[in-house]
């Protein structure tokens, strides 16, 4: 069994760890959307927020401001 923070211990070197605050139904669908598709909520949000950038008017924000070639700290 995983404990409380051992999941930290499994989470791939190229990962972030990102704390939000959802509204209550937000956070429901979520949940009930990642397991009906057998996700883990990261990979929902993950995919969610991939396809949200994808869209034309979030890239040519990421384009005009070189947001992709911005170093992280």
């Amino acid at each position: 069994i995983i404990g409380r923070y051992d999941f930290m211990l499994l989470m791939p070197a190229d990962k972030k760890s990102l704390r939000i605050y959802l509204t209550s139904d937000i956070e429901r669908i979520l949940r009930v959307l990642s397991a009906i598709k057998n996700q883990s909520i990261s990979e929902t949000v993950q995919i969610a927020l991939e396809e949200h950038f994808a869209k034309p008017d979030n890239q040519d924000l990421i384009e005009r401001h070189k947001i992709d070639q911005i170093e992280e700290n």
